[in-house]
């Protein structure tokens, strides 16, 4: 297993584990990011990839909440700290059980996190291929991910969401992965 034992206990299910870890990836990447190199996203700048992903976890955190809360936007990955920093204490067995509408359909919130942890995850390789440093994403997480998107491959492709998938001949499951969201690495020829 990629998240160590230490890891998954603190938190009252594996999707929830697991969508922590997604944001303890993009945090490492978001520290180690140069702000201004342009990405595989077609038109954006790691600043602009940084701001996507955490209008989607905040949207994700306000998701089983009848009042969000509305706040001035902080300034660029500092919402991805203070949900690092939170996240431990963030949901509740009785929160995880509470059915959301998510962009997938009606279905726990537990099942959603199970599902969206894919996209900060994704966006964490983003940062660090831009960045040209080492993404640090396990080879099993990359599988699972996989497993996830592949029955919802044509639901996901088209603006704005994944491209058409880009073939490659590579064995490594996070490349595979990332081939299979329409991406490709800025730094390949």
């Amino acid at each position: 297993m990629y998240m160590p034992e230490s890891h998954t206990q603190k938190f009252p299910t594996y999707n929830s584990a697991r969508y922590a870890y997604a944001i303890h990836l993009l945090s490492n990447a978001v520290e180690k990011s140069s702000p201004h190199e342009t990405t595989c996203c077609e038109g954006w700048d790691v600043t602009e990839v940084i701001e996507h992903a955490e209008m989607v976890l905040s949207m994700v955190d306000n998701i089983n909440k009848e009042d969000p809360l509305t706040s001035d936007k902080p300034a660029t990955g500092t919402f991805i700290e203070k949900l690092k920093g939170d996240i431990e204490q963030r949901y509740t067995e009785d929160d995880l059980n509470q059915e959301v509408t998510s962009p997938f359909g009606d279905m726990t919130l537990d099942e959603f996190l199970g599902i969206i942890w894919v996209d900060t995850f994704t966006h964490a390789w983003d940062i660090t291929d831009a960045s040209s440093v080492d993404h640090g994403i396990p080879s099993e997480m990359a599988i699972e991910a996989y497993k996830i998107m592949q029955p919802r491959s044509k639901s996901m492709r088209g603006p704005g969401i994944f491209n058409d998938p880009h073939t490659t001949t590579s064995d490594d499951p996070v490349e595979q992965f990332i081939a299979f969201t329409g991406r490709k690495s800025v730094n390949s020829n």
